[in-house]
């Protein structure tokens, strides 16, 4: 799957939360999350979203916590085909909102598709995004985006889709 797509998905796990600062890295499959701002019940239900069964023993829990919460591919096609499903249900013309921690992630998404990255270290901030990234040819790179910037690029990268333009 697309980091765009992956991406915006756990954007839209990590919505309901209102987390505003986050380390999210590609490990191997995995994405892996790793936040101090998550509240008891947050971590709690994050943690039971990305569980198979909705269910996750008290003693394999705090140690999830301690390496980081880790979004599967399976974890992830779970949760985008239930995102969806409730898209799909919503009566009202879907709109997508710029401004949206999903939107942002997804459009930083697409630059890492762009680039061919498969490894990389994302730092959110309220106020900037840091990337840090292995480019195909082994060559490290780090780019600094503040979120107006990924509103912009969103909003570029959006144009292209709907004109049919690559």
């Amino acid at each position: 799957m697309a980091h765009s797509r992956s991406l915006r998905v756990i954007g839209q796990s990590l919505e309901v939360t209102r987390v505003a600062a986050f380390e999210l890295e590609k490990d191997g499959q995995h994405y892996v999350l790793r936040t101090d701002s998550l509240s008891q019940t947050d971590e709690w239900i994050l943690r039971n979203a990305l569980s198979e069964d909705g269910f996750t023993e008290r003693r394999e829990q705090r140690a999830e916590v301690d390496r980081g919460l880790r979004f599967s591919p399976r974890a992830i096609a779970r949760l985008d085909a239930a995102g969806r499903k409730k898209r799909n249900n919503l009566a009202l013309p879907h709109r997508q909102e710029s401004t949206k921690l999903s939107q942002l992630l997804r459009t930083l998404g697409d630059h890492l598709d762009k680039v061919g990255v498969s490894t990389f270290h994302i730092s959110w901030m309220p106020d900037a995004v840091s990337v840090e990234y292995l480019e195909r040819g082994g060559q490290r790179d780090r780019r600094t985006f503040t979120r107006e910037k990924l509103q912009q690029l969103g909003f570029h990268t959006r144009f292209r889709r709907s004109s049919g333009a690559s």
